[in-house]
């Protein structure tokens, strides 16, 4: 390696934002206890709507600080738009009378719902990609089986690899 692939890969490193050093299972005990917690507090007709909300925090940080890295990265657009139509049909509101129609819109939304999510997960795996490939060569390489069952937990086990590493770099 050249002197000046050296320099290169120490700017790369110091340049950019640490990825999130949490570890996975701190993510998911901590979604876990904060939905049993609201449970206990909030009011059944709202437990839905918590439990979404607590399990899209952790997707909208990555999104959020993926985009800080580049403002031209879109997971955070979908991300948005799966959040906003996973809202729209968990909010509490009036009842509706069970119809076919309502049926139908409700399966449909539900459809276009997960569409959105797998849209976001794999977006941002592009743009981690991209990323840890491009930019900030450190060789990364998310598995689309992985990123589909596990998604950000997937993500964050590689990411608080990639915190660590920087941080033994930059000692």
């Amino acid at each position: 390696m050249t002197q000046f692939q050296d320099q290169l890969d120490e700017n790369a490193a110091t340049a950019y934002l640490r990825p999130p050093a949490v570890h996975w299972a701190v993510v998911l005990i901590a979604q876990l206890l904060a939905i049993v917690a609201a449970f206990g507090l909030a009011p059944r007709a709202y437990w839905a709507l918590i439990a979404s909300l607590i399990a899209d925090v952790w997707i909208v940080y990555l999104c959020v600080w993926i985009r800080r890295l580049n403002p031209a990265f879109m997971s955070l657009f979908w991300c948005v738009a799966f959040v906003a139509l996973e809202l729209a049909f968990t909010v509490p509101g009036a009842p509706l009378t069970v119809s076919k129609n309502i049926t139908i819109l409700a399966t449909a939304l539900v459809m276009l719902d997960l569409a959105l999510w797998i849209v976001t997960i794999y977006v941002l795996r592009a743009e981690l990609h991209f990323h840890y490939n491009q930019r900030e060569p450190i060789g990364l390489y998310l598995g689309g089986a992985m990123t589909f069952f596990f998604s950000y937990f997937y993500f964050q086990y590689h990411l608080r690899r990639i915190a660590k590493l920087k941080e033994a770099d930059s000692s």
